[in-house]
């Protein structure tokens, strides 16, 4: 395990386990067929290095949430605010909430925020433990052809 110091967290990580485990799970990986996870998965695609490399050291794929939603919104057609979670193997030493569910949000870039909590929701019986889970935050474009029914735009 390789221990990383990001904003108030200490993190111990097994990325080689998470990456494995990822790795042995190949897409599609969201089993929702909606107009949402389906542009969730190609606008991922689209963050920028520094959330791609910050993915990999943790041994993330952001191709592969535990669960990914779509919230309405009304500023653009062409931008999508979405809610996702991730699990990776390891535990958080330091950094927890005093209550709410997640530590600290870090920036990760424009638009781009993650936060880390304890326990995992939708966790497989086959994933590597320790574990913990990755809550982040993202305004991704729209990028299917269709129109964003989360748009409710005036």
């Amino acid at each position: 395990m390789k221990e990383f110091h990001i904003g108030s967290y200490r993190l111990s990580v097994d990325a080689e386990a998470a990456r494995a485990y990822y790795a042995a799970h190949p897409l599609p990986w969201v089993a929702c067929d909606c107009a949402g996870c389906r542009n969730f998965i190609q606008a991922v695609k689209t963050l920028p290095p520094a959330v791609t490399d910050f993915f990999a050291a943790l041994g993330l794929d952001p191709e592969k949430p535990a669960e990914v939603y779509a919230i309405d919104q009304e500023e653009s057609a062409a931008l999508c605010p979405y809610g996702a979670f991730y699990h990776l193997t390891g535990e958080i030493w330091v950094g927890l909430p005093t209550s709410g569910c997640c530590g600290e949000w870090l920036t990760l870039a424009e638009g781009v925020e993650a936060a880390f909590r304890p326990d995992c929701a939708l966790l497989p019986e086959d994933f590597p433990r320790p574990c913990m889970q990755m809550e982040m935050e993202c305004r991704l474009p729209w990028l299917l052809e269709e129109e964003n029914p989360y748009y409710h735009g005036r």
